[in-house]
């Protein structure tokens, strides 16, 4: 295995990591709605762009795809999590 493997891989586990790290709050009730929107929008968001980022470097040959899904995910992802604040908001 090469370092560029390496590299790879452990971009895609650090973004897992983060994936999984994000939900944890959602299942404790120990924190309020807002901590919890924000911790798994930013996670996953981090993480989904780490594993992006991962599979880059792994298959150069496919940049203009994964470009447009990390550009998708960090639009999606941030008007998603202002559409759900906005909506708890108002109850």
């Amino acid at each position: 295995m090469n370092y560029i493997s390496i590299l790879s891989y452990s971009l895609i586990i650090v973004g897992l990591f983060l994936w999984f790290w994000g939900t944890i709050p959602i299942l404790s009730k120990r924190f309020s709605l807002f901590y919890k929107l924000h911790t798994l929008t930013v996670s996953d968001t981090v993480g989904s762009i780490f594993i992006v980022i991962g599979l880059l470097i792994r298959d150069v040959s496919h940049w203009a795809v994964l470009s447009i899904a990390t550009i998708s995910l960090i639009l999606w992802n941030t008007f998603f999590s202002y559409l759900l604040a906005r909506v708890s908001e108002k109850k």
